[in-house]
């Protein structure tokens, strides 16, 4: 016991230590705030194309829910509304039920022909993206840090003293908690990485029964429209739009999201 728990401790503040690539700064990362707040000075001046340099340049390094949304924004007043409404979804992606992303989204839906409306998830997917919209991936790093320095506090507390029923206690306890969270860590990680979401761009794309140019027209389907990937083969991937419609198209008519 006195060997394993110390190795599943440094094994947890590994994966603590990870952090979350959307709110952490890498070395070399100062003057991000400067540098977005130059780009939306720019976007306010009307100077779309030189903000959404300032802004692409940003996401290179780094990436947040605000940057996704503001890059939204140029696409918008650019006319180009696909590119709109995949940082839109981007967005989104990092910050369910945030109104004003929600709110552009319903606004650029507009500029599409093809209009489906889209599953609503299920009252456990609402509750878990309403948990994740208020508990951010960074504070799940912290706390799963600090269960883990507890949780070495109290073996620390164990070899050094003679066992008593407390610190037994606290071990088991603060053990269950940290590994409780990092599971939940790995999951919003997994999930974040998770790219299974994507926007047709290219006109004209055809719906096929199966992956090839050889198999059945199903449908034809227009830029913009959000699909769900189902399974890929090859240079080909099987999309969802709705329950109705579905089917296999090129993988290079889309961008995922």
């Amino acid at each position: 016991m006195r060997k394993g728990l110390p190795l599943l401790s440094i094994l947890l503040i590994f994966i603590a230590a990870g952090g979350s690539p959307l709110t952490g700064r890498a070395a070399g990362n100062e003057g991000i705030s400067e540098r977005f707040s130059r780009a939306n000075q720019l976007y306010e001046e009307g100077k779309y194309a030189e903000a959404l340099t300032g802004y692409r340049a940003i996401e290179k390094q780094n990436a947040h829910w605000k940057l996704f949304f503001n890059i939204g924004n140029c696409y918008y007043k650019s006319k180009n509304f696909v590119k709109a409404k995949i940082y839109y979804l981007k967005a989104e992606r990092l910050r369910p039920f945030e109104p004003s992303i929600q709110k552009n989204i319903d606004i650029v839906n507009k500029q599409f022909s093809d209009k489906i409306e889209e599953e609503r998830p299920d009252f456990l997917s609402r509750v878990a993206l309403r948990i994740e919209n208020i508990i951010s991936l960074n504070f799940v790093s912290v706390t799963l840090l600090i269960a883990v320095i507890v949780l070495n506090l109290f073996i620390f507390l164990l070899i050094k003293n003679e066992k008593t029923r407390f610190l037994i206690y606290g071990v088991s306890f603060s053990l269950v908690i940290a590994l409780l969270i990092a599971g939940y860590h790995i999951y919003r990680t997994g999930k974040q990485n998770l790219r299974n979401t994507a926007v047709i761009v290219s006109a004209n794309t055809e719906l096929r029964s199966g992956p090839g140019e050889n198999n059945t027209i199903l449908f034809k389907v227009n830029p913009g429209l959000k699909v769900k990937i189902i399974e890929k083969s090859r240079n080909w991937v099987q999309v969802s739009a709705s329950s109705r419609i579905a089917g296999w198209l090129e993988e290079n008519r889309l961008e995922r999201i």
